[in-house]
């Protein structure tokens, strides 16, 4: 049956555009590889998807959420539910010395950053420079092989992939989560401590378990720490002998 607004859903799924063909994103490593997209260091994994969340574009999540289980499906979206059309008034023209003096040395194809928002270098002329604020991906049909693999029914997995979304290199089990005394209480693995953002992913973490979970009034979170103690030597046992007095 068709899947609710805040279900959790883990999919494995193969972007294309539809013009060329070109691999935009992939959760398989193969598919990667076999594209030379493959990134070194990057989790390939089934992604997560919360209905209505609106993380991934609008035209996959509305056929996600019509789907059942472990179906398969081709989904051809269009840029208006993509990436948008392109807005040509979003191409501008700017002096080089804009750049230079910042330091900045502008190349054909390369993504800057102007004012905080991103924009791709598309020709370099006459000391002056064009830059398209269009997302790289405007006005193109993205073509989605996907397939549903679960719906993650179990609220205290649904925060252990929470956490796991934030913190990509831990597994989801990993993590110890638990209702105690009415708390949820979510252990921590060791390997998440000194990451640097990790009091920010655990305050992200906590709304996103009051906005999708809820299902305790507190959240704690829990770190162990082994430390080793110095060894006890057992007093060995002496025989005493009396002394005769006569």
């Amino acid at each position: 049956m068709p899947f609710e607004r805040n279900d959790f859903i883990l999919i494995d799924y193969i972007a294309t555009v539809k013009e060329t063909g070109e691999l935009i994103d992939a959760t398989i490593a193969d598919v990667a590889k076999k594209h030379k997209k493959y990134s070194e260091g990057k989790v390939y994994e089934p992604l997560l998807v919360i209905l209505g969340e609106h993380r991934v574009v609008e035209g996959l999540e509305e056929e996600l959420a019509k789907m059942n289980i472990g179906e398969e499906k081709t989904i051809e979206v269009p840029p208006e539910k993509a990436y948008g059309r392109r807005d040509p008034n979003k191409v501008k023209l700017m002096p080089l010395r804009n750049f230079t003096r910042r330091g900045i040395y502008p190349k054909v194809g390369e993504v800057v950053e102007i004012n905080g928002v991103p924009a791709t270098i598309r020709n370099i002329t006459g000391g002056r420079v064009i830059v398209d604020f269009n997302h790289p991906l405007a006005g193109k049909t993205i073509v989605y092989q996907v397939k549903v693999l679960k719906k993650i029914e179990d609220p205290l997995e649904k925060v252990k992939y929470l956490l796991h979304r934030r913190l990509k290199n831990i597994p989801p089990d990993k993590f110890t989560v638990k209702i105690v005394e009415g708390s949820l209480r979510v252990e921590m693995p060791k390997e998440a401590y000194l990451i640097d953002n990790v009091q920010y992913v655990k305050q992200t973490v906590v709304k996103e378990i009051e906005k999708y979970v809820s299902i305790a009034p507190t959240v704690e979170f829990v770190e162990k720490h082994t430390i080793k103690l110095p060894e006890v030597q057992p007093v060995s046992e002496k025989k005493v002998e009396a002394k005769n007095t006569g």
